[in-house]
């Protein structure tokens, strides 16, 4: 306003030092009166705009969607850097509405995955095969039950693909317990569990502590982790809990370097039944996720019987599985030592007590490009009769087009024997597709 009137009055001294006549005053003051009512418009106007931008201001911003990514790769705060495959992955947002409807499921906090997989093989025979190779898809989440505790749960089915039966491409991961081979859709993980302060309980089906250390070298997209004990006797570990332990529950904490887990299953499915523990097992794993890492693993069997049926546990059935790890942004180097006591079948299926070792090298020529070598040898002790063993070499390329979806090929170099010392399995080929989602 009164600059306004500066103004008028400057135009009015000028207009007198020029001898001219001034404007009347009811002019004059019916243009003040004008513009006075424009200055208020604009004023009111310049208000409403500040307004405007102050509302916008507040709103927030559209999160954009984070990139889709695998199980395997995803970076998980849960429990430990260190055992990637054990906890169910970063959570999702936990919405926290109010009002009778606020349990209700909300597809926004469940994360789903999954894994189609399929791969070619020739052997030095000359036979060809195309198989599934442990395709698998997923739900998981968390939910948080008060402050400090979450409940998390997850559910993992393997898919069969192409077929069931396999001839070239038998590995340590069968992928499908006892008894679900023909099935096209089995169960690989199921639990349920609680996190906090303390650590986290899980119950079901789930990867047992032995199999935090047998993760070391089993790196491969085939013909990995035969000598480590994880996946005994040719299954997949459930029964005896040293691969994906069913009926299994299992405590885990991390603090700094140093991840724990023990774990118990508590069963009715033999003679010797126990109370609670028919079986247990525990792992220790000092280190980060990238560097020098030390870990050792115990899985004891105590409701084991002298001639088990596919569901029975074996009697006397021990293992134990120590293993070094050195992670860099560019290689990657593991070994695994494993002793068993009952554990392993040969060729005739006599349990025996074996020894086996592992090694697993990676190297990252580019982000996308890897070159991979192993090598798994199993063999019983000098007191078991024949001449079996498990011995093989094998290298592979990788090409990883982004979200843990890859193509690879690679080969196996055989010097498996059977008891009586003829050739057990065929030296081979192989080449296969990842789509993970």
């Amino acid at each position: 306003m009164l600059p306004l009137f500066v103004v008028t009055l400057l135009l009015s001294s000028g207009a007198a030092a020029a001898g001219q006549t001034a404007d009347p005053p009811d002019s004059l003051a019916a243009l003040v009166k004008s513009q006075l009512r424009r200055i208020e418009a604009l004023e009111a106007r310049l208000a409403a705009l500040q307004q405007e931008v102050a509302q916008l201001r507040q709103q927030p911003a559209t999160p954009a969607a984070a990139p889709a990514g695998p199980p395997d790769l995803v970076q998980t705060q849960a429990k430990s850097a260190l055992v990637d495959h054990a906890v169910a992955g970063e959570a999702p947002e936990e919405a926290t509405p109010e009002g009778p409807q606020a349990d209700l499921p909300r597809a926004r906090i469940i994360d789903s995955y999954g894994s189609l997989r399929v791969a070619a093989a020739l052997d030095s025979d000359g036979n060809r095969e195309i198989r599934n190779n442990s395709s698998r898809l997923g739900l998981r989440g968390t939910k948080r039950l008060s402050d400090g505790i979450q409940a998390f749960g997850r559910i993992e089915v393997g898919v069969n693909l192409v077929a069931t039966d396999r001839v070239i491409l038998s590995g340590g991961d069968p992928g499908v317990p006892i008894g679900q081979g023909s099935q096209a859709v089995f169960s690989r993980l199921g639990y349920v569990g609680l996190d906090s302060g303390i650590g986290s309980f899980a119950w079901g089906r789930q990867w047992s502590p032995y199999y935090d250390v047998a993760v070391f070298t089993d790196q491969f997209p085939l013909w990995s982790g035969a000598a480590t004990g994880a996946f005994g006797a040719g299954t997949d570990g459930g029964i005896s809990g040293t691969g994906r332990a069913e009926q299994a529950l299992q405590y885990r904490e991390a603090r700094g370097p140093v991840s724990v887990a023990l774990q118990m299953q508590s069963r009715s499915n033999s003679a010797n039944d126990r109370a609670w523990v028919d079986a247990w097992g525990a792992s220790a794993v000092v280190g980060k996720a990238n560097g020098i890492s030390l870990a050792a693993a115990y899985n004891e069997v105590r409701d084991g019987v002298p001639n088990p049926n596919p569901n029975q546990p074996q009697l006397g059935d021990q293992a134990a599985i120590f293993g070094l790890r050195y992670r860099a942004s560019r290689f990657y180097a593991a070994n695994t030592l494993s002793l068993s006591e009952q554990h392993e079948v040969d060729d005739l299926g006599r349990r025996f007590d074996g020894t086996g070792f592992e090694l697993a090298l990676r190297y990252h020529a580019t982000d996308a490009l890897w070159l991979e070598a192993g090598y798994n040898d199993l063999r019983p002790g000098s007191d078991h009769p024949g001449d079996f063993r498990t011995r093989f070499g094998l290298g592979y390329v990788v090409y990883n087009f982004g979200g843990g979806s890859r193509v690879f090929g690679g080969f196996k170099i055989e010097d498996s024997r059977r008891s009586d010392g003829s050739k057990r399995l065929n030296s081979a080929f192989a080449t296969g597709l990842n789509y993970t989602f």
